[in-house]
């Protein structure tokens, strides 16, 4: 199913929040199903990467149109 205009700008906006710091998270679909967990040393750059344009990579694509929610620690 693919990802709403509003659901990936509410994401993009909640990336923004995240700190620069090292961490892991955690992709999720509408029903609360872990796709894709994921490690960077700056979060808030990595995870902002996905809402914000269409990537060129075809699996990266199809996580984030089935993604409508991301955990963090």
């Amino acid at each position: 199913m693919q990802q709403s205009e509003e659901c990936r700008r509410r994401l993009l906006e909640k990336a923004n929040t995240l700190p620069i710091t090292p961490g892991v998270y955690l992709m999720r679909d509408r029903m609360g199903k872990v796709i894709y967990v994921g490690k960077s040393r700056k979060l808030k750059n990595r995870v902002s990467q996905y809402f914000q344009n269409s990537t060129k990579n075809v699996k990266t694509d199809r996580m984030v149109s089935r993604g409508a929610a991301f955990d963090y620690f």
